[in-house]
Protein backbone atom coordinates (compact mmCIF):
# COMPACT_ATOMS: atom_id res chain seq x y z
CA UNK A 1 0.00 0.00 0.00
CA UNK A 2 2.72 2.81 1.01
CA UNK A 3 4.17 1.51 -2.91
CA UNK A 4 1.07 2.26 -4.38
CA UNK A 5 0.85 5.68 -2.43
CA UNK A 6 4.69 6.43 -3.81
CA UNK A 7 3.97 5.65 -7.16
CA UNK A 8 1.07 7.90 -7.05
CA UNK A 9 2.71 10.73 -5.09
CA UNK A 10 5.62 10.56 -8.55
CA UNK A 11 3.45 10.59 -11.15
CA UNK A 12 2.36 13.94 -9.78
CA UNK A 13 5.50 15.45 -9.48
CA UNK A 14 6.24 17.66 -12.13
CA UNK A 15 9.57 18.70 -13.46
CA UNK A 16 9.92 22.23 -13.63
CA UNK A 17 13.33 23.96 -14.60
CA UNK A 18 14.70 26.61 -11.67
CA UNK A 19 14.56 30.09 -11.87
CA UNK A 20 17.78 31.70 -13.61
CA UNK A 21 19.49 32.81 -10.84
CA UNK A 22 20.79 36.42 -10.69
CA UNK A 23 24.54 35.43 -11.29
CA UNK A 24 23.22 33.33 -14.52
CA UNK A 25 21.60 36.85 -15.55
CA UNK A 26 24.20 39.07 -14.95
CA UNK A 27 26.73 36.55 -16.34
CA UNK A 28 24.42 37.02 -20.01
CA UNK A 29 24.58 40.79 -19.85
CA UNK A 30 27.97 40.87 -19.02
CA UNK A 31 28.47 38.70 -21.90
CA UNK A 32 26.27 40.29 -25.11
CA UNK A 33 26.55 38.42 -28.29
CA UNK A 34 28.42 40.26 -31.36
CA UNK A 35 25.99 42.26 -33.83
CA UNK A 36 26.89 39.54 -35.69
CA UNK A 37 25.00 37.07 -34.12
CA UNK A 38 21.70 39.18 -34.67
CA UNK A 39 21.87 39.25 -38.17
CA UNK A 40 20.86 37.86 -41.34
CA UNK A 41 23.37 37.76 -43.05
CA UNK A 42 24.70 35.63 -46.50
CA UNK A 43 28.02 35.99 -48.28
CA UNK A 44 26.82 35.43 -51.32
CA UNK A 45 23.60 35.95 -53.72
CA UNK A 46 22.95 34.73 -57.45
CA UNK A 47 22.66 37.15 -59.85
CA UNK A 48 19.38 35.89 -60.80
CA UNK A 49 18.14 36.71 -57.37
CA UNK A 50 18.90 40.86 -58.18
CA UNK A 51 16.38 42.72 -59.64
CA UNK A 52 18.04 46.15 -58.98
CA UNK A 53 21.07 48.34 -56.97
CA UNK A 54 20.78 51.24 -55.08
CA UNK A 55 23.29 53.41 -53.76
CA UNK A 56 22.68 54.61 -50.35
CA UNK A 57 26.18 56.31 -49.88
CA UNK A 58 29.84 56.12 -49.70
CA UNK A 59 29.71 53.17 -47.53
CA UNK A 60 26.36 50.78 -48.74
CA UNK A 61 23.97 49.63 -51.38
CA UNK A 62 20.81 48.11 -51.18
CA UNK A 63 20.28 44.62 -53.57
CA UNK A 64 16.78 44.28 -54.68
CA UNK A 65 15.25 40.95 -55.19
CA UNK A 66 13.05 39.77 -58.06
CA UNK A 67 10.63 37.64 -55.33
CA UNK A 68 9.05 38.31 -52.62
CA UNK A 69 10.15 41.70 -52.34
CA UNK A 70 13.24 40.64 -50.55
CA UNK A 71 15.90 43.24 -49.94
CA UNK A 72 20.16 43.40 -48.87
CA UNK A 73 21.79 45.83 -47.64
CA UNK A 74 25.79 45.43 -48.39
CA UNK A 75 28.27 47.64 -46.28
CA UNK A 76 31.49 47.94 -48.07
CA UNK A 77 34.10 46.92 -45.92
CA UNK A 78 36.06 50.37 -46.50
CA UNK A 79 33.78 53.62 -47.25
CA UNK A 80 33.96 53.88 -51.33
CA UNK A 81 35.28 57.40 -52.37
CA UNK A 82 33.60 59.28 -55.55
CA UNK A 83 30.04 57.00 -55.19
CA UNK A 84 27.12 59.21 -55.69
CA UNK A 85 24.10 58.13 -55.72
CA UNK A 86 23.20 58.98 -59.03
CA UNK A 87 25.33 56.67 -60.38
CA UNK A 88 24.93 53.24 -62.36
CA UNK A 89 25.92 49.90 -60.62
CA UNK A 90 27.31 47.17 -62.74
CA UNK A 91 28.28 44.33 -61.13
CA UNK A 92 31.69 42.54 -61.12
CA UNK A 93 31.73 38.61 -60.78
CA UNK A 94 32.52 35.42 -63.37
CA UNK A 95 30.46 33.43 -62.08
CA UNK A 96 26.45 32.75 -61.29
CA UNK A 97 26.87 34.58 -58.25
CA UNK A 98 28.37 38.05 -56.40
CA UNK A 99 30.01 37.50 -53.30
CA UNK A 100 31.52 39.07 -50.36
CA UNK A 101 34.95 40.89 -51.82
CA UNK A 102 33.57 41.00 -55.43
CA UNK A 103 33.54 44.12 -56.60
CA UNK A 104 30.93 46.84 -58.32
CA UNK A 105 31.14 49.34 -60.19
CA UNK A 106 29.63 52.72 -60.53
CA UNK A 107 29.50 55.61 -63.21
CA UNK A 108 27.49 58.90 -63.92
CA UNK A 109 24.71 57.72 -65.81
CA UNK A 110 24.84 58.77 -69.48
CA UNK A 111 29.05 58.19 -69.26
CA UNK A 112 30.38 55.85 -72.09
CA UNK A 113 31.67 52.43 -70.52
CA UNK A 114 35.09 53.36 -71.40
CA UNK A 115 35.36 56.14 -68.66
CA UNK A 116 36.71 55.01 -65.89
CA UNK A 117 34.77 54.05 -62.88
CA UNK A 118 34.59 54.01 -59.11
CA UNK A 119 35.19 50.28 -58.07
CA UNK A 120 33.72 49.08 -54.83
CA UNK A 121 34.39 45.88 -53.11
CA UNK A 122 31.12 44.22 -51.48
CA UNK A 123 30.88 42.87 -47.74
CA UNK A 124 27.98 40.49 -46.86
CA UNK A 125 24.77 40.84 -47.76
CA UNK A 126 22.22 41.48 -44.65
CA UNK A 127 18.11 40.66 -45.89
CA UNK A 128 16.39 43.55 -44.67
CA UNK A 129 12.83 44.98 -44.97
CA UNK A 130 11.90 48.09 -46.80
CA UNK A 131 10.47 49.55 -43.24
CA UNK A 132 14.46 49.24 -42.30
CA UNK A 133 15.68 50.58 -45.88
CA UNK A 134 13.91 53.39 -45.68
CA UNK A 135 14.47 53.94 -41.90
CA UNK A 136 18.13 53.96 -43.06
CA UNK A 137 17.82 56.24 -45.46
CA UNK A 138 16.71 58.73 -43.32
CA UNK A 139 19.12 58.18 -40.84
CA UNK A 140 22.01 58.57 -44.10
CA UNK A 141 20.33 62.01 -45.01
CA UNK A 142 19.95 63.36 -41.29
CA UNK A 143 24.08 62.75 -40.99
CA UNK A 144 24.84 64.24 -44.15
CA UNK A 145 22.75 66.92 -43.31
CA UNK A 146 24.34 67.19 -39.73
CA UNK A 147 27.70 67.28 -41.77
CA UNK A 148 26.64 70.09 -43.75
CA UNK A 149 25.50 72.32 -40.95
CA UNK A 150 28.56 71.74 -38.55
CA UNK A 151 30.86 72.65 -42.02
CA UNK A 152 29.26 75.75 -42.15
CA UNK A 153 29.93 77.22 -38.93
Amino acid sequence: MALAGLAAESETEETVDPAPTDDSVAEILDNPLADEDYRKERSCLWRREIDSVEIVDESLVVFRGRVKDRVWVNRFPKPCAGLRRDMVVTTRSRTGSICRLDAIDARPRGASPFEPAVRCHLGGFEEIDELQVEAMKRAVEEHAKAGRKSKDR
